[in-house]
């Protein structure tokens, strides 16, 4: 029984309405951030696409000009609420995948600048490793609190059918 009590109150927390409406905006302002200095920037942020060694440069490049947008819209409708069930469940696709894409690197021995927020990378910073790691980190919580959201949307949209 004390289990249950435990669980039910834990439930209610993750669920309630303000913590959710806190997470919406925190990986809102995150997906904004992020943004900002790739579209500034689009070369230098396909140039670090290149870094992680997967895709051919044309494909770097076509990402480099879009994702940015994606993550700029993403953000912008999860602080407003617009289309929240489909952004939702978009920005988790994206924090997963950027996790995926982080760890094959780390795997692989690559040490990279990330690109999260800054396409440029101090020339005097070492611990890329160490960003590395941090940088999972940051997008498990996010990918925690965006797979709160959605599911909290998908629930009040089974409530309203």
């Amino acid at each position: 029984m004390g289990i249950s009590r435990v669980s039910n109150k834990l439930k209610a927390v993750l669920f309630n309405s303000k913590f959710i409406l806190f997470c919406r905006i925190i990986i809102g302002f995150v997906f904004i951030y992020a943004s900002i200095d790739k579209i500034a920037n689009p070369l230098e942020f396909s140039d670090t696409i290149d870094n992680y060694q997967i895709l051919p440069v044309a494909i770097n490049s076509l990402i480099a000009l879009i994702l940015p947008w994606v993550e700029l819209i993403i953000g912008v409708f999860l602080i407003s609420g617009i289309y929240l069930k489909g952004t939702s469940i978009l920005s988790t696709g994206l924090l997963l995948m950027f996790i995926i894409l982080i760890s094959q690197a780390l795997y692989r021995g690559i040490d990279l600048h990330c690109g999260c927020f800054k396409t440029f990378v101090d020339p005097n910073f070492t611990d890329l490793r160490g960003e590395m790691i941090r940088r999972i980190g940051e997008d498990i919580l996010l990918v925690i609190g965006s797979f709160l959201v959605s599911l909290t949307s998908l629930k009040k949209e089974n409530i309203k059918e």
